[in-house]
């Protein structure tokens, strides 16, 4: 059986019991041994491989709670508007897509209100009046779209606003060319199923997201998969050995047949496995669509609006309870945060056992105080995003200072017992970067910012824990898995201005090294566009 002696390092195991270490041993997929250097080498056979880690930092690998692996790929595959203008933004289209054949639809991701405040079908028309074009704003959650693209999705001056979505119009009833949350989902569902359905698009887009998560140091995802097709995929790299992340593969709660047809597929106990059913509570803060118990703060008359889910959540929850299932909930605004709560508390009334199935908000980047000690005793977890927390200023346009500062109430929540976990939520942010994110929460302003060490559990044994896996991932302890990250320096206690400067060397997952920098510069696709 393979052996991997690492020592000479600085090891953040995150376990209680020895929380540093010298050394590890690896043997196989697992952690054999963890102690000083000594110790760990006489447990070591001869024909082990050594590595001296030469003082750098090895900590467990880093477990993204919340990602979108296939659109991750599209993502650096696609044109990108983040921080541009619109005259910037049709600028760039023109140059990018010079020699676009008329009648060719043109996408591109990323535009945003603070840079492009007045977004209309108009001002794309006259650019491209022979084309197409379709453009996702930086959540996701919205589109601009010009009038041959309107026209092709079958938007008009008579199509209604679905149910937890807006068509916007302007004062003669036409279409802006602005489509919000379930608005948008048509469209996406198109672009999804080029990405999951065509064998050859979901490969290339895989391959892509597999590298950038490797040198980002990511040894799980908890994915938003969706489709069966693509838990075929990644049991193919799998088979293969070529899978080098461990994927929980989450279903699409809103789509239940395509559920269904999901669990009927093969997965296994630690690469591929069964994830959540996923909703959608609210929208966005930069849609201006999360549902707030307050206006926002620029559009006195706007509280956002809630998804047409509320309508059947108590028999969501209901039938969760009854088949054990564990249930993730989209959920941004303090209003559907607490609408949430109060849905659950009265239910577990009936079926006390719902707090073990560990049902997820995901996102919760404002909520109601009161309720944060409601959501502890009733066994809630929260699965935040710190990537988002990189537009402050937009924050407090959106949602006036005081509110803002109380966002991404991650301080409030430790201290009250929450099982918090972190991740990205790539590409609904243009971040990826676990240091990143971490750098947010540390160097945050006001109250609610925690330490570098508590992020880092956040980003391990949190994230374990909330896909179920606390006794096989996120602390170097002997007889877990090996999946381990090591750092060029020490995140603990560098200066907190310095974390988001750290680079990772190297990436291990079950016991194999996947990746090691080489060309002395960090990757820059973790950190996206526009950070």
């Amino acid at each position: 059986m393979r052996e991997l002696f690492l020592f000479n390092g600085n090891i953040v195991t995150l376990d209680l019991q020895t929380p540093r270490a010298e050394a590890v041993l690896l043997r196989g997929d697992r952690i054999a041994f963890v102690g000083d250097w000594r110790e760990t080498a006489v447990k070591a056979s001869s024909g082990a491989k050594t590595i001296d880690l030469e003082g750098r930092t090895l900590i467990p690998g880093f477990n993204d709670n919340h990602i979108h692996t296939l659109a991750m790929g599209n993502f650096f595959s696609q044109p990108k508007l983040h921080g541009l203008g619109k005259e910037e933004i049709i600028e760039y289209l023109g140059d990018y897509y010079r020699d676009a054949k008329p009648g060719e639809m043109l996408f591109a991701l990323g535009w945003d209100y603070p840079h492009c405040p007045n977004p209309h079908r108009s001002i794309l028309d006259e650019a491209f009046p022979d084309n197409p074009v379709v453009l996702i704003q930086f959540s996701g959650h919205g589109m601009w779209l010009n009038s041959r693209a309107l026209s092709i999705f079958g938007i008009n001056r008579k199509t209604a606003d679905p149910p937890g979505g807006k068509v916007l119009k302007d004062e003669r009833g036409d279409p802006t060319g602005i489509l919000r949350d379930a608005a948008t989902r048509p469209i996406h569902r198109k672009r999804f199923r080029r990405m999951h359905y065509n064998r050859r698009i979901s490969q290339s887009l895989f391959e892509s997201a597999l590298n950038g998560l490797r040198e980002a140091g990511i040894t799980s995802v908890q994915d938003n998969t969706w489709y069966p097709t693509t838990v075929g995929l990644f049991n193919r790299y799998r088979k293969s050995g070529r899978l080098t992340c461990r994927i929980s593969c989450w279903f699409f709660g809103v789509k239940p047949t395509m559920a269904h047809l999901m669990n009927l597929r093969s997965y296994d106990s630690l690469w591929v496995t069964q994830g959540p059913w996923k909703y959608f509570l609210d929208g966005t803060f930069s849609t201006r669509t999360a549902w707030l118990m307050e206006p926002y703060a620029d559009e006195p008359e706007n509280r956002g609006m809630r998804d047409d889910t509320f309508e059947k959540l108590e028999d969501l929850l209901t039938q969760a309870a009854r088949h054990r299932r564990q249930l993730a909930f989209h959920a941004i605004g303090d209003r559907s945060v607490h609408e949430f709560v109060n849905t659950f508390e009265n239910l577990q009334k009936k079926f006390p056992w719902m707090r073990d199935l560990r049902t997820r908000l995901e996102h919760a980047q404002l909520i109601h105080e009161p309720d944060i000690s409601r959501i502890r005793d009733l066994g809630i977890l929260i699965s935040a995003q710190p990537s988002a927390m990189g537009t402050p200023e937009k924050d407090i346009t959106l949602l006036g200072k005081d509110r803002a500062e109380k966002a991404y109430a991650y301080r409030s929540l430790l201290d009250r017992g929450v099982q918090l976990s972190f991740g990205s939520d790539m590409p609904g942010e243009p971040t990826f970067d676990p240091l990143l994110a971490i750098h947010y929460v540390v160097n945050r302003t006001g109250t609610e910012r925690i330490s570098a060490r508590e992020a880092l559990v956040c980003y391990t044994r949190g994230s374990a824990y909330a896909e179920f896996k606390e006794k096989e991932k996120g602390s170097i302890e002997a007889g877990k898995l090996a999946d381990l990250t090591l750092l060029s320096d020490d995140l603990l206690t560098c200066a907190s201005e310095k974390i988001k400067d750290i680079k990772v060397e190297m990436t291990v997952v079950g016991g194999n090294i996947v990746y090691r920098r080489t060309d002395g510069t960090r990757a820059d696709a973790a950190r996206g566009q526009g950070d």
